[in-house]
């Protein structure tokens, strides 16, 4: 008898966190989190479009000077750290 091949499955839902912590920046009150906070969402592109996050991907201030992004389809933490190396070079 052939094994039978699992058909009906439903594909896990992949859930990732992220925590991006800028708190020595804040400290210097050099980095405004709340504005670095918009511009997360403001630019975090989801299916390709800007502005397209939905219930998708959650961006969010946790604790002191840290910020927490919950991403619940396939996402790369690469992606955050294009985002944030540049800002955080500035001087």
């Amino acid at each position: 008898m052939a094994p039978v091949a699992a058909r009906g499955r439903k594909a896990q839902k992949v859930t990732k966190k992220y925590v991006i912590n800028a708190s020595q920046p804040v400290s210097d009150k050099i980095f405004d989190l709340s504005a670095f906070e918009k511009f997360l969402h403001d630019r975090i592109k989801v299916e390709g479009r800007v502005g397209n996050l939905g219930d998708k991907v959650v961006i969010s201030q946790v604790g002191d000077g840290k910020v927490e992004v919950v991403a619940h389809i396939p996402f790369s933490g690469r992606y955050l750290k294009y985002l944030y190396v540049p800002l955080t070079s500035l001087k």
